[in-house]
C-alpha cells in the first residue's frame, strides 16, 4: 500500500482531512516536523509528501523539501512557493481520488489500516458475523504508546507484519487497535511479544512505554456489545505488552517431537466437515513448514489461513497461523502457535454447519415449546440458536425436517452445553433417533458434504 507522510501542528485542523485521506489511501503517516517527517520517506511506501499550512515552514525547512523525489504537497498555504504543488484541501482529495483505482490493486494486497471510527465498526460487525456463523476465534488487541514520538514507526512496523485480511485501526495519536480475525486469545499474545520484542530491540523504544488489552469476542455478543467493551477499553488501564508466555516454555519440546518425526498430521474443518491428513514437515527456526498437502485440505488451510495438529508429548491440540502460502507447490509456513480446546480435532463427532435456515421446534414435558434456528448437526449432537436459555437438567423433544432427504426428525434430547448472552444462547443438545431417522440424517449429512466438496473444487 503506498503511504501519504502528512507533517502538521495542531491535530484538530487536519481531523477531517485524514478521515477523507483514510477512505481513498488508507495509509497515513503523521508528523509534528519536518525531520520527523522526511525520516518515514523510504518507509513503507511512502509515496506523496504533505504539508498542512498549520506547520509553519523555516529556512531550514525549505532547503530540506528541495532535495525530496517524493510527490510535495502543500495543503492551504497563502503563500506560493517554488517547489512543490500548492493545493486547497478539495484539490488534494481530488487528486488521491483519481489515483485510487490506479493503487487499488496494491491496497488489496495489503493489510487494512484506517482511522475513520465507521469504517472501523463496520469491519468489527463482519467479523463478528464471520466469527459467529463459523465459530473462528476473533481478537482486537489495543494499544497505547506513552511516548507519541514513537506511535508511527511502531504502527508502520506492525503493518508490515500482520497478515493481508487484519487490519490497524489508529484511534488517536495514542491509541490503535490490531483486528485479527482467526485468533484466539493465546496466538494474540504471542504475536503481540513477537512484535513488540522487535520494537523495544530495533527501534530502541523503551518496554514500558508500549502497553496492551487483549479482547476476544465471545460468540454470544452482539458486535455492538462487543464494540461498547472495545469503546470502554480506550480509557482503561493497559497493561505490559512485553512479557513471557506459555508458549516459550513448550515450544522446544514442541518442535523436538516434530522434528523427529518428519510428517505431522493436520487437521481443519470446513462448515464443520472434518478434513485432516499427514504431510511431511521441516523445522525452521520457530516455524514449521509444510509440504506435500492434498490439494483438499490445501485449499482449506488457504481459506481458513490456519491449521491445528494434535502433540502427543504435550498431549495439547495447537492451531497454526499460516504466515506464507505457496499455492503452486501446496506448501505452507506456519507461525504464530497456541493452545486450543481438543474437541476442536476430534474424530468421532463432525457437525456439519446447516445454512438452509432449518426451524426446529423443542418441547418439554409440561407442555413447554419454543422455536429455534439448526446451525449445527451430527448424527448424534444438533446445535440450536434460541432467544433464551433452557434448563440445563431437563428432558426435551426435538422435532425438526430435513428438506434434502424430505424427512421429519423426531428425537429425544439431552442439553450438553449452553452459550448464553443477554437475549441469545447457543445449546448443544445430545439426541437420540430411531434407525429410520438415523439413516435420514446421515444421507442428509452425505450430500452436505458432497456439496461442500464440489465447493472446494471449483
Amino acid at each position: 500500500m503506498s503511504s501519504i507522510v502528512l507533517v502538521y501542528s495542531k491535530f484538530q485542523n487536519i481531523k477531517d482531512l485524514i478521515e477523507k485521506i483514510s477512505k481513498l489511501n488508507g495509509d497515513v503517516i503523521l508528523a509534528k516536523d519536518i525531520e520527523r517527517g522526511l525520516g518515514f520517506l523510504n518507509f513503507n511506501n511512502v509515496q506523496i509528501f504533505a504539508i498542512d499550512s498549520s506547520y509553519k515552514l523555516n529556512e531550514t525547512d525549505l532547503i530540506k523539501l528541495q532535495n525530496i523525489n517524493n510527490e510535495l504537497f502543500l495543503i492551504n498555504f497563502e503563500n506560493k512557493l517554488d517547489f512543490g504543488q500548492n493545493v486547497s484541501t478539495e484539490e488534494f482529495i481530488k487528486f488521491l481520488s483519481n489515483n485510487s483505482q490506479e493503487n487499488k490493486n496494491s491496497i488489496n494486497k495489503s493489510p487494512r489500516i484506517f482511522r475513520d471510527y465507521e469504517q472501523f465498526k463496520n469491519v468489527i460487525s463482519q467479523e463478528v458475523r464471520r466469527a459467529k456463523r463459523y465459530r473462528y476465534p476473533f481478537v482486537v488487541v489495543m494499544f497505547k504508546v506513552d511516548d507519541n514520538k514513537y506511535t508511527q514507526q511502531i504502527i508502520n512496523y506492525f503493518a508490515s507484519k500482520i497478515r493481508e485480511f487484519d487490519a490497524l485501526w489508529i484511534y488517536d495519536e495514542k491509541h490503535f487497535s490490531m483486528i485479527l480475525p482467526h485468533t484466539g486469545w493465546n496466538g494474540a499474545e504471542i504475536l503481540t511479544n513477537r512484535l513488540t520484542n522487535y520494537i523495544t530491540a530495533e527501534i530502541g523504544v523503551k518496554t514500558e512505554v508500549l502497553k496492551n488489552i487483549i479482547l476476544s469476542f465471545k460468540r454470544v455478543e452482539k458486535d455492538t456489545d462487543f464494540l461498547a467493551r472495545i469503546n470502554n477499553a480506550l480509557n482503561n488501564q493497559y497493561y505490559n505488552a512485553n512479557k513471557q508466555i506459555d508458549f516459550n516454555i513448550w515450544k522446544e519440546e514442541l518442535f523436538a517431537e516434530f522434528s523427529e518425526t518428519k510428517t505431522i498430521r493436520v487437521f481443519n474443518r470446513y462448515k464443520g466437515m472434518l478434513i485432516s491428513h499427514d504431510s511431511d514437515m521441516e523445522l525452521l527456526n520457530d516455524k514449521l513448514q509444510l509440504l506435500n498437502i492434498r490439494e483438499l485440505q490445501f485449499k482449506i488451510i488457504d481459506l481458513e489461513k490456519a491449521t491445528y495438529f494434535f502433540s502427543e508429548n504435550l498431549k495439547k491440540a495447537i492451531r497454526a497461523e499460516v504466515e506464507f502460502i505457496d499455492r503452486e507447490h501446496l506448501s505452507v509456513i506456519l507461525s504464530h502457535f497456541e493452545i486450543v480446546d481438543l474437541s476442536l480435532i476430534k474424530t468421532n463427532v463432525v457437525k456439519l454447519l446447516i445454512e438452509e435456515n432449518l426451524k426446529i421446534k423443542i418441547k418439554s414435558s409440561d407442555d413447554f415449546e419454543i422455536s429455534g434456528e439448526i446451525i449445527e448437526l451430527s448424527l448424534d449432537e444438533v446445535s440450536v440458536h434460541l432467544n433464551r436459555s433452557l434448563d440445563k437438567d431437563a428432558n426435551y423433544y426435538l422435532e425438526f425436517y430435513l428438506p434434502k432427504v424430505k424427512y421429519k426428525i423426531i428425537a429425544e434430547g439431552k442439553i450438553k452445553d449452553i452459550e448464553m448472552g443477554e437475549d441469545t444462547a447457543y445449546i448443544d443438545f445430545q439426541i437420540v433417533t430411531s434407525v429410520d431417522a438415523n439413516m435420514k440424517i446421515s444421507e442428509f449429512l452425505a450430500k452436505k458434504q458432497l456439496q461442500f466438496i464440489k465447493e472446494l473444487n471449483q
